[in-house]
């Protein structure tokens, strides 16, 4: 009985082999064509703690600014306030900015938010350096809190000379079922 199934259990298996090892590869697939294509710029997050240099040390050279825009984005049916305290700033590259995002719970309900971050042109985004960010970890808000969320961060001298104008983009996550679900 089995005999005749032979064939169709082989290839059940080859076709399972071959889904997980897609699956498997599909973040590092993704990365590459975000890389190649500069869509969705993921951030330089490999030492956000590090910062070792934001001035300009010669002063001769004339300051050239770049804009850096600030968008914010969230799901429809996340019940919050969510906007940046300025929607665009003149950045000298290798100076430190600060500025701040205010969010506010409108339920009833404690809220965990998590904010990812995005930035267009997506070539920009290895230049783009932050020291704190509330993207960095999650944020606990009880019925009614706003809150400011501090935003600190520098562009690297080195940015192309191309770059004038970059978009930081955050979307906005409630995540309270997720931390429920896993008890953190």
């Amino acid at each position: 009985m089995i005999k005749p199934h032979k064939p169709l259990l082989i290839r059940l298996c080859v076709i399972t082999v071959v889904m997980f090892g897609f699956t498997f590869a599909l973040i590092p697939l993704y990365s590459v064509f975000c890389q190649v294509t500069g869509l969705n710029g993921k951030l330089d997050l490999t030492s956000p703690d590090t910062f070792t240099r934001y001035k300009n040390q010669d002063s001769t050279l004339p300051k050239r600014t770049i804009v850096v825009e600030f968008d914010t984005n969230r799901n429809q049916k996340l019940l919050c306030e969510f906007s940046p305290q300025h929607t665009a700033l003149q950045v000298t590259p290798g100076e430190l900015t600060h500025t701040s995002y205010h969010v506010k719970n409108m339920t009833p309900k404690k809220m965990v938010i998590q904010a990812i971050a995005s930035i267009s042109p997506g070539n920009a985004a290895k230049y783009l350096k932050k020291l704190e960010c509330f993207c960095f970890t999650q944020q606990t808000l009880q019925p009614g809190e706003a809150m400011d969320l501090p935003l600190r961060f520098w562009l690297e001298p080195e940015i192309p000379e191309d770059i004038y104008r970059l978009t930081l983009s955050y979307t906005l996550f409630d995540v309270t079922a997720h931390v429920k679900e896993n008890g953190t």
